[in-house]
């Protein structure tokens, strides 16, 4: 069984160690900083904010038009059982949301430039 160590609790909050013995997390931190400093300029000229941006904005629209289809789909279905303003309601958020997800790189360019 593992011997039961206590400290003080402002000892804990402040991250200190009496024994003197570097955290483990320390020891990697030191050993792979430089690694990190090598590559750190290479990751930065590979991914600009813009093109992770455009990545991003790129993944979540393939599932929003996927779940555009859906609402639409459940619309036109709400429409054929008789409630026919129920679906024109739907159809109007659906497509005006659409309209705005789909141009919002333009509309953040189109602010930027104000």
């Amino acid at each position: 069984m593992a011997k039961t160590e206590t400290i003080a609790f402002n000892d804990f909050m402040n991250n200190e160690r009496k024994d003197g013995k570097a955290s483990p997390v320390k020891k990697v931190l030191s050993s792979s900083g430089s690694i990190a400093l090598m590559t750190m300029p290479r990751m930065a000229m590979a991914a600009s904010a813009d093109a992770t941006f455009g990545n991003v904005h790129g993944a979540i629209m393939n599932v929003f038009d996927a779940g555009v289809v859906l609402v639409i789909i459940f619309a036109g279905a709400s429409w054929g059982l008789g409630h026919r303003t129920k679906a024109i309601e739907i159809l109007i958020g659906v497509c005006c949301g659409y309209i705005l997800a789909r141009h919002a790189v333009d509309i953040r360019d189109f602010l930027k430039g104000i």
